[in-house]
């Protein structure tokens, strides 16, 4: 027997546990579909007609709501459309009208929905997005919605009833509904229920397997929206068939569990900074109720953040000593279980789990400690499924305070779950099911309708054979609960199968956080998705659909084929470009400035160069300060497999210097300092903390989070000001923070990485970088910024370790280089070439060898000069300009220097890299510069962060780096200087 128990979709709650505080549907309208300031976005769009239905069977509602939206002032908008969902509401379908027909929306993949309907309303064309919000609430966008017409949307979700049996739908508007429908039909009911509702009729009429009724209004303002009444069914079997065929059961023989003893109790507080804005004190509140209820012979309290777990034993197990130990605790860190269910000492009989769910850092699994485990959250965006399923596998339950009380809670805390029973076919086969969590302790089943004349459920003192004759509904509602908790299960790890995940939604057609309805209006829409259209769009669309899935994979094929040799091609340039004698010429500053013509000279004078010895291991730490070092000539280097295999072993000592230069090209005694742009930004709680003393830095930081954290700035700043005063352990343990900010996204992500590999948190920041290529595996930037940190920290290990980050550096560098990507990011592989040359070298130093890269893409290109920019924002275009000691620029329209200088392709779409490259620099002054060129339409005011490493002697024995970030603030537009080289005799 398979048994499933199944508490998180389950809040079975009051009506005002989730009753609407603001207006409930909420429609902002966004001119052009741009997302502005506050004061554009208005509210001039209209809900013209508004359409409620709901069906009741059982212990669940499957409502429909029908919004049409009118758009009555002359600019195009976008219609923002929110509802607030009862708690355990899943969303099962969305459809928007496109060409006078309602389409139905399609599952996806949450990111690259998002993707596809940007990437529409930037080019002007009919899409829709349907979103689940973290806190549970549906989120539609809809654009274009014209001049003087509307767009119609549509809506379905099931949810549990409320404790008692009633169903209720908050309804308000700040404006009165054009027109507005309520129908509601009950399935298998005894007796009707009464509907509290202005204007509903109290007569019923029959309809298919049960009763229905419905008002209409004109103009109306909803102000109490929709309350259905307790009802009873008709018996305790109710049996549906979901829209994909499939057959289920819900069985009502509600049956009492029994109270629990503690016996030794483990508590784990989280204590991390998401938690701060969680309802503590109700936490506390239930927590100390449960323990003088239960009894517990021992407490021992553990707490977590991304530290080490802290555990201490109470001196005494009652409720008044817990919340004692509780309300004293600090809150900041990112959230992490690492080591966290291994703390404390000895075995534990029960423990309790206080927390959002939401774990930001060191990976996951629903894996629960060795004892009976219960949940307990608050937060309206706790991560239910996470701690449902780890509860669910510790033989406890999750007990959501955000949806139901006080008293239900401890009902449900207390509870040791249901007597033991067994549930047969009665051909004696094991019938697949689940129990769901009931009011007060009590419990129901649902399950798939076994291939049988009936059930027979047996458990101590009850034996009851149920028939499964009877009529068998058209509802959704068991199918889909059944659907989205087999999803959970999926998606409550850090690492879930994706692809196994999005089909099993599909398959019941059910939101999730990671799957998004979208809806499109051509082919190429659909195939950009990666999804087939719905029936809905029609078979012309189906078809042309198979037409271009077989053209696009045909078109990929060729491209694959391709790719290499076009590699080999673009990197034999490169090497020419390494190889070629450049005869620099002056240019003034003024008419660089002015934009006068820059010089060509001569043809570029090519010559064969001897080869020099290959690096040896490098000793500098990437982001180490970068102080003066002398540069003794020109180097060359040949292309021959033979030369690099010149390696020395890894306890070798270095090879001696090359031969000097010609005379003619001689350049004794140079040498190269790098200097950054000033960090000094004016924040006033940098100050603050530059002015506390050491003894009270701590609680000035505490009070300066209170009035600044809600931004992840506040922590960047922070985390850097600490860096530069030495403290870098702290500044990676500050930064992590950011993390758990409210509205923390992949931008978040990419600077808290950065700054983790800055402060020498290597371990945290690779972990990070895997966590940013799993979520956006479709670009091909989270590779090499995964690909660079491995390296750098196999750089500080030996043996197996540098061995194993070394490889997978390899193999990430080289998918970049040979995959075909979108052509947006044309330029990235001879980016990753010279990165990854630079790691075989180091490779070779230690004794590895390496037959990933073809052996024609193999050539260390050394360099006196090596700059490379990336920025953390999606539709980005930032250009990387280098002003040269000769007075000419490097820039995107102008990349190839007379010097030498030498400019990738320019990254217009985001992201970056892009990189500057000379290879014998000329004496002088070079200014490097970012030029923000166009920021992304769709979040003018979300600032990016620019990245910008700086390399001397790149691919020598002697590199440094200087590597740095510049937060690029709203009004930051043009060129802005980021650094400078200075190179001269003496020096």
């Amino acid at each position: 027997m398979k048994l499933v128990l199944v508490a998180a979709v389950l809040a079975l709650s009051s009506v005002g546990a989730w009753a609407a505080e603001t207006a409930n549907p909420m429609l902002i309208a966004k001119p052009r579909g741009v997302a502005g300031t506050e004061g554009k976005q208005t509210k001039a769009l209209k809900i013209a007609r508004l359409e409620v239905g709901t069906t009741l069977a059982g212990g669940l509602a499957q409502t429909t709501i029908e919004a049409r939206f009118e758009n009555p002032t002359q600019t195009v908008m976008e219609g923002d459309f929110t509802l607030v969902l009862p708690a355990g509401a899943v969303v099962n379908g969305y459809a928007l009208d496109v060409g006078g027909r309602m389409v139905d929306g399609v599952l996806t993949g949450k990111r690259q929905a998002r993707l596809v309907y940007e990437s529409r309303v930037r080019a002007g064309i009919d899409p829709g997005l349907a979103e689940v919000t973290a806190d549970n609430n549906f989120h539609t966008q809809v654009y274009p919605i014209l001049p003087g017409q509307g767009r119609t949307i549509r809506l379905r979700y099931v949810s549990p009833l409320a404790a008692d049996g009633s169903f209720a739908l908050p309804l308000s508007s700040e404006a009165a509904v054009g027109a507005y429908k309520a129908t509601v039909t009950v399935l298998g009911a005894a007796a009707p229920p009464v509907v509290t509702a202005k204007g509903f009729p109290r007569t019923w009429s029959e309809t298919e397997g049960g009763v229905t009724a419905s008002m209409e209004a004109k103009d109306a303002a909803l102000s109490e929206g929709l309350k259905i009444g307790p009802w009873r069914s008709a018996g305790p079997l109710a049996l549906s068939r979901h829209a994909n065929g499939e057959r289920f059961f819900e069985l009502r023989l509600p049956f009492d569990a029994h109270a629990a003893t503690a016996g030794r109790l483990r508590v784990y507080w989280d204590r991390s900074r998401s938690r701060s804005d969680d309802d503590l004190k109700g936490e506390i509140a239930v927590l100390r109720r449960y323990v003088e209820a239960a009894k517990p012979k021992s407490i021992e309290l553990v707490t977590f953040a991304d530290d080490a777990p802290r555990a201490v034993t109470l001196p005494a197990p009652t409720g008044e000593a817990l919340e004692a130990a509780l309300r004293g605790l600090l809150y900041g860190g990112a959230s992490s279980l690492k080591g966290v269910f291994e703390a404390g000492v000895g075995k534990a009989d029960t423990c309790v789990l206080v927390s959002d769910g939401r774990m930001t850092v060191d990976g996951w699994d629903p894996k629960p400690p060795p004892c009976r485990t219960l949940a307990l959250s608050s937060a309206k965006d706790a991560d239910r499924n996470f701690l449902s399923v780890l509860a669910e596998r510790g033989g406890g339950t999750h007990v959501d305070l955000s949806a139901i009380d006080a008293e239900a809670a401890l009902a449900r805390l207390t509870s040791v779950g249901p007597p033991p029973f067994t549930l047969t076919a009665d051909d004696g086969q094991a019938v697949e099911h689940r129990l769901v969590a009931g009011p007060s302790g009590r419990w129901w089943i649902i399950g798939k309708t076994p291939a049988a004349r009936a059930l027979k459920f047996a458990s101590p003192g009850v034996t009851q054979t149920l028939p499964l004759d009877g009529t068998v509904q058209a509802f959704d509602g068991v199918g889909v609960l059944w659907g989205r908790e087999a999803v959970a299960a999926l998606l409550a790890t850090d690492r879930p199968d994706g692809d196994e995940a999005l089909a099993l939604a599909r398959r019941y057609n059910v939101a999730t956080e990671d799957a998004s309805f979208v809806v499109l209006e051509n082919v190429s829409d659909y195939v950009e998705a990666g999804v087939a259209p719905p029936s809905s769009a029609g078979e012309a669309m189906a078809d042309g659909y198979r037409r271009a899935v077989i053209a696009q994979k045909s078109q990929e094929a060729q491209l694959r084929a391709a790719r290499l040799d076009t590699i080999v091609e673009a990197w034999a340039k490169q090497k020419t470009w390494w190889t070629t004698v450049h005869k620099p010429q002056e240019i003034s500053r003024r008419d660089r400035e002015e934009g006068q013509p820059m010089p060509t000279g001569a043809p570029p004078l090519q010559i064969p160069v001897p080869p020099p010895p290959p690096p040896a291991a490098y000793a500098s730490a990437p982001g180490e300060s970068v102080d003066e070092v002398a540069v003794t000539g020109a180097r060359s280097q040949d292309f021959s497999d033979q030369a690099m295999r010149r390696a020395p072993a890894a306890n070798a000592p270095p090879p001696p210097p090359p031969p000097p230069p010609p005379a003619a090209e001689a350049a004794p005694d140079r040498s190269i300092t790098v200097e950054a742009a000033e960090w000094n930004p004016d924040r006033p709680y940098l100050k603050a903390l530059a002015a506390a003393s050491p003894q009270g830095w701590h609680d000035r930081y505490v009070e300066l989070e209170m009035q600044y954290g809600a931004a992840p700035a506040f922590y960047f700043d922070v985390a850097e000001q600490l860096a530069r005063s030495g403290r870098k352990a702290d500044a990676a343990q500050v930064v992590l923070s950011a993390l758990d900010v409210p509205g923390a996204n992949g931008k978040t992500m990419i600077i808290v990485a950065d700054r983790l590999q800055a402060y020498g948190a290597l371990d945290r920041a690779v972990w990070l970088r895997e966590r940013i290529l799993f979520l956006e595996p479709d670009r091909p930037q989270p590779r090499r910024d995964l690909a660079l940190v491995l390296i750098a920290r196999g750089d500080q290990t030996t043996g197996k370790a540098r061995e194993a980050d070394y490889r997978r550096a390899l193999d990430l560098l080289n998918e970049v280089i040979v995959r075909p990507w979108d052509r947006a990011y044309d330029g990235v592989e001879v980016i990753a070439l010279m990165e990854v040359n630079h790691l075989i070298a180091r490779m070779k130093a230690v004794g590895l060898d390496q037959s990933v890269l073809d052996p024609r893409l193999v050539a260390l290109l050394d360099v006196d000069i090596r700059a490379v920019l990336d920025w953390n924002t999606d539709k980005t275009d930032m250009d990387l300009w280098v002003d040269e000691a000769t007075g000419e620029r490097a820039i995107y329209s102008h990349p190839a220097t007379t010097a030498g200088g030498r400019l990738s392709n320019d990254m217009t779409a985001g992201f970056g890299p892009e990189e500057y490259l000379l290879r014998r620099a000329p004496d002088g002054e070079y200014v490097l510069r970012v030029n923000v060129y166009a920021s992304d339409v769709l979040d003018p005011n979300g600032p990016s962060t620019v990245r910008v490493r700086l390399f001397r002697d790149w691919g020598r024995p002697g590199e440094k780096q200087e590597s740095f970030t510049i937060e690029l603030k709203k009004g930051d537009n043009g060129a802005i200087k980021v650094g400078r080289f200075v190179i001269g005799k003496g020096k």
